[in-house]
């Protein structure tokens, strides 16, 4: 993937798990604990890059946005949740991602 691409997603509590749903690109993750949502959603976003190139497209033109809910619920979110550490996966880097914390879904 040669261009920077922004991906926003809101993550929130439904239940016991963790979920961290993609604004941009209707992609999502789940973990059982908050420090885990910015390496598996990273996971799952590489995951679908991947694929993309495996089967000769375009990674992530095809994936339509979430729906708008999420875009409200990320817009008022006032906390972000973002890893101290690198996810290096895949030799793909997603430098431009954040994360919100919501209230609830």
């Amino acid at each position: 993937m040669s261009e920077n691409v922004t991906i926003n997603a809101v993550a929130f509590k439904e239940g016991d798990t963790w979920v961290v749903q993609g604004i941009e690109f209707d992609i999502a993750a789940h973990a059982n604990d908050v420090n885990e949502l910015p390496g598996a959603f990273t996971r799952a976003v590489v995951e679908n890059i991947c694929i993309a190139q495996h089967l000769g497209l375009e990674p992530l033109k095809s994936i339509k946005p979430a729906p708008d809910k999420f875009k409200s619920m990320f817009d008022r979110a006032q906390t972000q949740v973002r890893s101290v550490t690198d996810w290096p996966v895949a030799d793909i880097s997603i430098p431009n991602m954040d994360i919100r914390l919501a209230q609830q879904a």
